[in-house]
């Protein structure tokens, strides 16, 4: 979705670029270093800052929300039935009893082949000749059924998905969590366990993302305070050196103005779970050279 405007990034970049060196050339090497520091330095203690910020924030005060919101969605959820429901959907025909599935959660054998053997049996033929073809349509109904969990939850679309693709990457990890999904008595240490395995991570990202910019932009005010104040506002003849000099610097200096334009895009993207025009993943793989800080944001923050 609004893939045709992957170019957009592209020419941010280039004006971010274009504008610093304009401006620092204008104004001389020595006020392009000046700024410059200031930028590595805002640029550099907010990111080694809001990673226990954001921790912090996410794995308290979020993380107890979600906790909440999970009990009270997963006591109105019943998994053997909604197990029961996806395989149905399945184009193998069969009518499954959610009673049987829920036994077959209560026992201590495989779940996968077990439930394999069930479907085998209630069809009369094998409605897959290689078991690890049913177990994947399995693991896939499993991932439906987490997404569907955390997004009933009134979470963020980008964590229901993040959760969902990890119970396809992992699906032996959330077979240690079905008995507890299944539990009768309560739904709090299942709660507890996705909250903490499957949200706690797509939150701390978001929250991340989000105290950067906050961060950089408080500390870029007071850094360029500071250094107004100290190269004063009298006006100081410059030769060509000198501002050829401050136009070079300011090449690394809309570099990393345009790192923190990639972390508001990103956070933007995440925020609107890839149905934003402007701000998706697809139209970003498709540029020349934000794709570069795009993708280092993601990897690293």
């Amino acid at each position: 979705m609004g893939t045709q405007f992957w170019w957009f990034y592209d020419i941010i970049v280039a004006a971010v670029v274009l504008v610093c060196m304009f401006f620092s050339g204008r104004k001389g090497a020595v006020n392009a270093v000046t700024t410059f520091v200031a930028y590595i330095l805002a640029a550099g203690i907010a990111v080694s800052v809001s990673s226990g910020i954001s921790s912090a924030i996410a794995g308290n005060t979020i993380r107890d929300s979600n906790v909440r919101k999970l009990e009270k969605t997963l006591g109105g959820t019943k998994f053997s039935s909604e197990v029961s429901s996806y395989i149905e959907s399945l184009d193998y025909g069969v009518k499954v009893d959610h009673k049987k599935i829920e036994q077959i959660y209560n026992g201590k054998k495989s779940f996968d082949s077990e439930i394999f053997k069930y479907v085998n049996n209630k069809k009369g033929k094998k409605v897959e000749e290689d078991p690890q073809k049913f177990y994947d349509k399995l693991h896939e109904g499993y991932a439906q059924i987490m997404k569907k969990i955390v997004s009933d939850s009134s979470m963020n679309k980008y964590a229901s998905e993040c959760a969902a693709k990890e119970v396809r990457e992992h699906p032996d990890k959330f077979n240690n969590i079905i008995p507890l999904l299944i539990d009768k008595e309560t739904k709090t240490p299942a709660a507890k366990k996705i909250a903490d395995d499957y949200t706690q991570k797509p939150y701390n990202v978001i929250t991340r993302l989000l105290t950067f910019v906050v961060l950089f932009a408080l500390l870029m005010i007071v850094a360029l305070y500071l250094a107004h104040t100290m190269l004063g506002n009298g006006y100081h003849a410059m030769t060509l050196p000198a501002h050829v000099g401050g136009a070079l610097i300011g090449i690394p200096k809309g570099l990393i103005l345009c790192f923190v334009v990639a972390v508001a895009v990103r956070l933007f993207a995440v925020l609107g779970s890839d149905e934003m025009l402007f701000f998706n993943f697809k139209a970003v793989d498709q540029t020349y050279i934000f794709k570069y800080l795009y993708n280092y944001v993601a990897d690293n923050m």
